[in-house]
């Protein structure tokens, strides 16, 4: 069964355009080197609403083992790493899609 699985980030306040940008280039990149990804979207809060985190990705897998593949694959541990100073709150939630 597919499982969605949506993060969210709050940068820290000394996080640049350029560094989210990076973030971005680099998200596109573990998102192409991993198999079982049936849709990954992500991108910059739009501000429509109070409150917001300041960053999302939204992605569904093939199944659990996809998510686990992606989640422990190398490049996507070194985004987790180069980014992660940069990241003052995440929360994720994984979910089944029917």
């Amino acid at each position: 069964m597919p499982i969605a699985h949506v993060v969210t980030f709050t940068f820290t306040p000394n996080t640049t355009p350029q560094t989210i940008d990076a973030l971005s280039h680099a998200l596109e990149s573990v998102s192409a080197s991993c198999t079982g990804i049936e849709s990954y979207q992500h991108g910059p809060d739009l501000g429509l609403r109070p409150a917001a985190a300041d960053y999302a990705v939204a992605a569904v897998f093939r199944d659990h083992r996809a998510l686990a593949d992606y989640l422990t694959h190398p490049h996507h541990q070194h985004v987790n790493t180069e980014f992660g100073p940069f990241v003052a709150a995440k929360s994720s939630v994984q979910f089944s899609v029917p």
